[in-house]
């Protein structure tokens, strides 16, 4: 009952801190209707404009409506991105559908469903590499023809000559090394071009520094002997901790990765008592434990909101401990006649050194879209024979629930 207790009170403060941080932003976003006329307003962020097939947009005079790419022709968001309603090249029969504009300029980069296109005044061609099985020397081996490199090199044509035909035969079909061969060909040609996604980098990398309390449940394992009646005081223990967080990648918006390193000491006492027949066993120890944190987590971004986002986390915590025993005493009474008391003092509390366990977390980055915010996370993590209890010549191996709430500033 008191570890339910415990956990409720960390979950709702958890929740809790979701009211403490609001913010209102400026919208920037806008549509450009049929007529080339940009509406200011606020377009719902999603995770992935680059598949999206409408989108919800609320005008600055508060009217909600969902455009298709027929609807509009384009759009822009307030970190810079632009899209633009078009035709996929020989698929005029399934529709319009949004391109993000990557390079805008006498030759345009373009991209959809994570396929690359080219585009000038006469042309609007994939960038694809073809998968073909050839005949070598009686052996049926599967080459690729990297077609998109000789699309590249008509269509970015110029005074660039051998240098930028050498940087096309090393270009791959990503988007950092495809802006880098663009960038050659308009430096050559000293020609204007709007490079749409210079404000959003491939991923924003974060230090977290945060503090955080953790409370413990305890259960026998299957391959100990009956179990020891024990309680630690206190239950909670504090820590700190400063990590790493690599979220907001640009080719993969809903995963982010967290590592860092946590340190917690817990000045305690174990109370426990033991009865056998005709003999009763209780024990006090005073000890001292300090361990090193390092969790290693992915994370899943489930939803977003105006300014907060809400993810959840799998991973691993490893954890290396330390224990200094300070005090310990053992009362044995035995209870029939003649009843005889021995006082002794052993230490019955020993935990591992060094564990990696499985754990869980469902967090919270407020302010998502800002360089500066607040993380606050509610973590579950079980380990397996975390510590002994060793009385009477009996020990006894405990598994650990382990239920952490953290807040940090994301810097």
């Amino acid at each position: 009952m008191r570890i339910t207790r415990l956990l409720a009170a960390a979950i709702c403060c958890f929740f809790a801190t979701t009211y403490l941080v609001f913010s209102q932003d400026v919208s920037q976003d806008y549509i450009i209707n049929q007529e080339g006329h940009k509406i200011y307003g606020t377009i719902k962020k999603s995770f992935d404009f680059n598949t999206i097939t409408y989108i919800p947009f609320v005008s600055n005079e508060g009217v909600k409506t969902k455009y298709y790419p027929d609807d509009i022709q384009g759009f822009g968001l307030s970190n810079g991105r632009k899209f633009m309603s078009r035709y996929i090249p020989d698929k005029e029969e399934d529709g319009m559908v949004f391109f993000q504009i990557i390079i805008k300029g006498k030759v345009n980069l373009l991209s959809y469903k994570n396929q690359y296109y080219i585009e000038n005044e006469d042309y609007f061609l994939e960038l694809h590499m073809v998968s073909e099985k050839k005949d070598l020397q009686g052996n049926l081996i599967r080459a690729k023809d990297r077609e998109y490199m000789g699309y590249l090199s008509y269509m970015l044509f110029g005074p660039c000559g051998n240098r930028l035909q050498e940087k096309i035969a090393s270009t791959n079909l990503s988007e950092h090394e495809l802006i880098s061969t663009f960038k050659l060909y308009y430096d050559c040609e000293q020609e204007p071009y709007e490079l749409n996604v210079k404000n959003l980098p491939f991923v924003r990398a974060s230090i977290i520094a945060g503090a955080g309390i953790s409370f413990t449940q305890s259960n026998l394992t299957e391959d100990s002997f009956d179990e020891i009646p024990h309680v630690f005081d206190p239950q909670y223990t504090p820590y700190i901790n400063l990590g790493v967080k690599l979220d907001h990648w640009r080719r993969l918006p809903r995963f982010a990765f967290d590592t860092g390193i946590g340190y917690t000491k817990r000045d305690g006492v174990i109370n426990m008592e033991l009865f056998k027949p005709n003999q009763r066993y209780s024990a006090t120890e005073e000890y001292s434990r300090s361990s090193f944190i390092v969790p290693i987590f992915i994370n899943y971004l489930a939803y977003r909101s105006k300014n907060n986002e809400f993810y959840l986390g799998a991973g691993a915590v490893i954890r290396t401990n330390t224990l200094e025993s300070k005090f310990s005493i053992v009362d044995h009474k035995i209870t029939y006649e003649p009843v005889t008391v021995r006082l002794y003092e052993e230490s019955v509390l020993t935990y591992s050194s060094s564990k990696l366990s499985p754990a869980i977390k469902l967090g919270i980055n407020f302010l998502y879209n800002r360089r500066f915010g607040i993380v606050s996370e509610f973590q579950l993590e079980h380990i397996s024979k975390e510590y002994t209890i060793d009385l009477s010549s009996r020990q006894s191996y405990y598994n650990s629930l382990v239920a952490s709430y953290m807040i940090g500033f994301r810097l």
